[in-house]
């Protein structure tokens, strides 16, 4: 029997408070070898301008495959610009069951993964959070984030002032308080913690603008080895923290650009964070911190197999018979 499980029927069933211990295993599971992951088949059909991306990923014994389609053209049919699908497996038998809404997914354990860094990478009295996007992944943030320290204030900042006031005014009625900044610099003056969470190719910070001590940023957009969301400066001055080493050298312009340029080495990185979360090094004193957040595949699945427990204990979601 397979399940099938829509956006809708995620979001009733799992939160980013659900996910963030079950992230942190994941993450630690996949520093120390425990969990595999597949590096992402990229596919971009001729002409089309769309990019595929299928990611296959083990953790005990849960097994699954996420897809993932950025087309340009989606909008012509009022849809995301990126869509994507998980399909969860059994590890004993092999038989598929469940098709469980990537897009919620990735929303709710991105945002929970910028919680577990920013709890261990950001100075302990930090109080003014910035973040820069009003999409779903800021207001995945504006909630992941909401009491990992005491805010005394966070400003947002997007392109479209509209969807900026929007995101406030939903983040109201949760009791979040949000400013809305009309330029990026205003947004993140005297910032300690910046959440960086747009689709930019080209860096939407400048070096200055994060001009305080013990700054830590959460770059989590700007996908694919030719876009960044922060300059190389930035990079150059700043402790590198990332989910996947292999995987932010192959995929991440924000780290691949400064490489590129000689800005930096690869030992720039000084940890995953798993690596942290399983008791390394994290933040030295005052030094400004940057965590790379690709996503991991281990994440979905881990995420996923929570999802279809609790959808097969509440009987959410349609069934089909399959095979």
């Amino acid at each position: 029997m397979l399940r099938v499980l829509n956006s809708q029927a995620v979001r009733s069933l799992y939160s980013v408070s659900d996910a963030i211990p079950a992230m942190s295993e994941a993450l630690v599971g996949f520093s120390n070898g425990s969990a595999f992951q597949h590096p992402r088949v990229r596919l971009e059909p001729p002409a089309t301008g769309g990019v595929v991306l299928l990611m296959p990923a083990a953790v005990s014994d849960q097994l699954g495959l996420k897809l993932l389609s950025m087309f340009p053209r989606a909008a012509e049919k009022n849809l995301a610009s990126v869509q994507g699908l998980v399909i969860l497996v059994d590890t004993v038998h092999g038989e598929p069951l469940a098709i469980i809404d990537g897009t919620a997914v990735t929303e709710i354990r991105t945002a929970a993964v910028t919680a577990l860094a920013t709890d261990k990478l950001a100075k302990l009295d930090a109080v003014a959070l910035s973040i820069i996007g009003a999409g779903v992944q800021a207001r995945g943030h504006l909630q992941a984030l909401a009491n990992v320290r005491q805010w005394d204030s966070i400003r947002l900042y997007s392109r479209t002032a509209e969807r900026a006031f929007a995101l406030a005014g939903w983040a109201k009625d949760l009791g979040i308080s949000v400013e809305v900044a009309d330029s990026v610099t205003a947004a993140v003056r005297g910032a300690d913690v910046i959440c960086t969470v747009t689709s930019a190719c080209e860096p939407i910070l400048a070096d200055a603008d994060v001009a305080g001590s013990g700054v830590h940023i959460n770059a989590v957009g700007a996908f694919g080895p030719e876009c960044r969301e922060l300059p190389s400066a930035l990079i150059k001055r700043a402790g590198i923290y990332v989910d996947s080493r292999e995987a932010a050298f192959a995929e991440a312009g924000d780290l691949m650009i400064p490489l590129r340029e000689g800005v930096i080495t690869r030992d720039a990185v000084i940890a995953e964070l798993g690596e942290v979360l399983a008791g390394s090094d994290g933040r030295r004193a005052d030094e400004t911190t940057v965590f790379k957040s690709l996503g991991l595949p281990v994440e979905d699945v881990v995420a996923c197999a929570a999802i279809y427990r609790l959808a097969v204990d509440r009987q959410v979601g349609d069934t089909i018979d399959f095979p």
